[in-house]
Protein backbone atom coordinates (compact mmCIF):
# COMPACT_ATOMS: atom_id res chain seq x y z
CA UNK A 1 0.00 0.00 0.00
CA UNK A 2 2.63 2.58 0.94
CA UNK A 3 5.04 1.37 -2.19
CA UNK A 4 1.79 2.32 -4.41
CA UNK A 5 0.97 5.53 -2.84
CA UNK A 6 4.20 6.45 -3.03
CA UNK A 7 4.50 5.48 -7.09
CA UNK A 8 1.23 7.40 -7.73
CA UNK A 9 2.89 10.73 -5.74
CA UNK A 10 5.84 9.85 -7.93
CA UNK A 11 3.65 9.87 -10.79
CA UNK A 12 1.64 12.85 -9.93
CA UNK A 13 4.94 15.01 -9.43
CA UNK A 14 7.13 13.66 -12.33
CA UNK A 15 3.71 15.15 -14.21
CA UNK A 16 4.04 18.19 -12.52
CA UNK A 17 8.00 19.05 -13.40
CA UNK A 18 7.79 18.24 -16.99
CA UNK A 19 4.29 20.23 -17.51
CA UNK A 20 6.60 23.05 -15.56
CA UNK A 21 9.68 23.10 -17.68
CA UNK A 22 9.18 21.44 -21.51
CA UNK A 23 12.96 21.18 -22.12
CA UNK A 24 13.48 18.78 -18.88
CA UNK A 25 13.90 15.91 -20.82
CA UNK A 26 16.65 18.07 -23.14
CA UNK A 27 18.39 18.98 -19.20
CA UNK A 28 18.01 15.46 -17.96
CA UNK A 29 20.59 14.60 -21.34
CA UNK A 30 22.44 17.18 -20.97
CA UNK A 31 23.23 16.83 -17.40
CA UNK A 32 23.79 12.76 -17.58
CA UNK A 33 26.55 13.93 -20.24
CA UNK A 34 27.66 16.23 -18.14
CA UNK A 35 28.19 13.94 -15.32
CA UNK A 36 28.97 10.88 -17.24
CA UNK A 37 25.94 9.04 -15.44
CA UNK A 38 24.72 6.32 -17.48
CA UNK A 39 21.16 5.10 -18.05
CA UNK A 40 21.80 1.89 -16.58
CA UNK A 41 22.96 3.77 -13.19
CA UNK A 42 20.21 5.76 -13.25
CA UNK A 43 17.68 3.30 -14.00
CA UNK A 44 19.39 0.58 -10.87
CA UNK A 45 19.60 3.05 -8.48
CA UNK A 46 15.33 3.95 -9.13
CA UNK A 47 14.49 0.27 -9.49
CA UNK A 48 16.51 -0.04 -5.94
CA UNK A 49 13.84 2.01 -4.48
CA UNK A 50 16.15 4.92 -4.02
CA UNK A 51 17.65 2.83 -1.19
CA UNK A 52 21.20 2.06 -2.40
CA UNK A 53 24.20 3.86 -1.97
CA UNK A 54 24.75 6.74 -4.95
CA UNK A 55 27.71 7.02 -6.62
CA UNK A 56 29.27 11.30 -7.09
CA UNK A 57 27.56 11.22 -10.48
CA UNK A 58 23.93 10.38 -9.65
CA UNK A 59 24.82 13.15 -6.68
CA UNK A 60 26.51 15.63 -9.60
CA UNK A 61 23.26 14.86 -12.01
CA UNK A 62 21.02 15.40 -8.93
CA UNK A 63 22.87 18.61 -8.47
CA UNK A 64 22.79 19.67 -12.36
CA UNK A 65 19.23 19.09 -12.82
CA UNK A 66 18.55 21.35 -9.76
CA UNK A 67 20.82 24.15 -11.01
CA UNK A 68 19.61 23.91 -14.34
CA UNK A 69 15.91 24.27 -12.75
CA UNK A 70 16.97 27.51 -10.62
CA UNK A 71 16.57 25.30 -7.65
CA UNK A 72 19.84 25.10 -6.83
CA UNK A 73 22.21 28.26 -6.60
CA UNK A 74 26.06 28.75 -5.80
CA UNK A 75 26.01 25.33 -4.03
CA UNK A 76 22.45 26.46 -1.69
CA UNK A 77 19.05 24.83 -2.26
CA UNK A 78 16.66 27.58 -3.29
CA UNK A 79 13.40 26.33 -1.92
CA UNK A 80 11.29 29.22 -2.82
CA UNK A 81 12.57 28.47 -6.23
CA UNK A 82 10.92 24.75 -5.89
CA UNK A 83 7.75 26.24 -4.56
CA UNK A 84 7.18 28.66 -6.82
CA UNK A 85 7.80 26.13 -10.04
CA UNK A 86 5.27 23.76 -7.85
CA UNK A 87 2.54 26.22 -6.82
CA UNK A 88 2.16 27.09 -10.91
CA UNK A 89 0.72 23.52 -11.51
CA UNK A 90 -2.26 22.72 -11.34
CA UNK A 91 -2.47 19.20 -9.89
CA UNK A 92 0.14 20.78 -6.64
CA UNK A 93 -2.37 23.58 -5.91
CA UNK A 94 -4.13 21.59 -2.93
CA UNK A 95 -0.90 19.74 -1.78
CA UNK A 96 1.26 23.16 -1.46
CA UNK A 97 0.64 23.35 2.48
CA UNK A 98 2.22 19.20 2.34
CA UNK A 99 4.50 20.28 -0.24
CA UNK A 100 5.92 23.56 1.69
CA UNK A 101 6.07 21.37 5.12
CA UNK A 102 8.51 18.85 3.21
CA UNK A 103 10.55 21.53 1.13
CA UNK A 104 11.10 23.79 4.42
CA UNK A 105 11.82 20.85 6.34
CA UNK A 106 14.72 20.25 3.76
CA UNK A 107 15.78 23.77 3.06
CA UNK A 108 18.72 23.96 5.57
CA UNK A 109 20.53 19.97 4.45
CA UNK A 110 24.05 20.09 3.83
CA UNK A 111 26.70 17.85 2.56
CA UNK A 112 30.25 17.06 2.12
CA UNK A 113 29.60 19.14 -1.62
CA UNK A 114 27.42 20.54 -3.51
CA UNK A 115 26.45 17.46 -5.37
CA UNK A 116 25.92 15.53 -1.81
CA UNK A 117 24.02 18.50 -0.78
CA UNK A 118 21.99 18.61 -3.99
CA UNK A 119 21.54 14.74 -3.32
CA UNK A 120 20.63 14.90 0.00
CA UNK A 121 17.83 17.75 -0.24
CA UNK A 122 16.25 15.47 -3.09
CA UNK A 123 16.32 12.09 -1.14
CA UNK A 124 14.74 14.74 1.94
CA UNK A 125 12.26 15.75 -0.43
CA UNK A 126 11.53 12.09 -1.40
CA UNK A 127 11.29 11.41 2.43
CA UNK A 128 8.65 14.22 2.98
CA UNK A 129 6.81 13.38 -0.11
CA UNK A 130 7.86 16.96 -0.99
CA UNK A 131 8.73 16.32 -4.39
CA UNK A 132 9.46 12.97 -5.85
CA UNK A 133 12.60 13.93 -6.31
CA UNK A 134 15.04 14.68 -9.51
CA UNK A 135 16.28 11.48 -9.81
CA UNK A 136 12.58 9.66 -10.24
CA UNK A 137 11.73 12.21 -13.06
CA UNK A 138 14.61 11.27 -15.05
CA UNK A 139 13.45 7.37 -14.89
CA UNK A 140 9.90 8.28 -15.92
CA UNK A 141 10.67 9.94 -18.79
CA UNK A 142 13.44 7.95 -20.37
CA UNK A 143 11.46 4.91 -20.19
Amino acid sequence: MKATLLSATLVLLMAAVVQCDPNFHQLMKQCMEETKLTEAELKDFMTGGMKSTANENLKCYSKCLMEKQGHMVNGQFNADALLTTLKNVPQMKDKMDEITSGVNACKDMKGTNDCDTAFKVTMCLKEHKAMGGHPAVAVSQQG
